[in-house]
């Protein structure tokens, strides 16, 4: 049996798959700062109509979350000294590593909305991951560390996935993947 025939088949006959992984990746933290320029990031008129309702979107919500992220922040740091009192030093040092955590991930979810607008693969690849992270970290925070404050169905999180899906649709991932 000859091999021959196996390797004269034409390669392009193959249907491209709906979706690749990115061509070009962050280099360092410099790729994870806007080009643009801050005033202009309202400026959406070169981006899909999906695209710019997701962009929006998801600014709102990185904008709410600022205004939210910060007083939990120091709500959590007042109460540390009780917390350490009663639950101990662990428990209390592990809460404030989780509450630092969050805002880690709200400051890199702030920078990757404001890049959206570049057309750059990468960012929306790694707001899906930044969203499934957030879930995971929300779930675990509140099962480990129940309270008054992250009591109740996380809004912002639902949200936050319907946008990021709206980046994923046909439409927007023609936008993302044309040159």
């Amino acid at each position: 049996m000859s091999t021959q025939h196996l390797t004269s088949v034409a390669r392009s006959d193959r249907p491209r798959p709906a979706y690749r992984f990115p061509a070009t990746w962050p280099q360092g933290l410099g790729d994870l700062v806007p080009r643009r320029a801050l005033s202009s990031t309202l400026s959406v008129h070169h981006m899909p109509f999906i695209s710019r309702i997701a962009y929006v979107g998801m600014l709102a919500m990185s904008g709410l979350m600022l205004i939210f992220l910060l007083p939990s922040f120091l709500i959590y740091l007042t109460g540390l000294n009780t917390i350490t009192q009663v639950a101990g030093l662990g428990p209390g040092i592990v809460g404030l590593l989780v509450v630092m955590a969050s805002s880690a991930l709200g400051i890199l979810q702030i920078a990757l909305v404001l890049k959206v607008p570049e057309r750059l693969e990468w960012v929306r690849l790694l707001l899906t991951v930044l969203l499934a992270i957030s879930t995971l970290e929300a779930v675990l925070r509140s099962w480990a560390y129940p309270s008054v404050i992250g009591m109740g169905l996380r809004w912002d999180l639902g949200i936050m996935a319907v946008m990021v899906l709206l980046l994923w649709l046909p439409s927007s991932n023609r936008w993302f993947t044309s040159r």
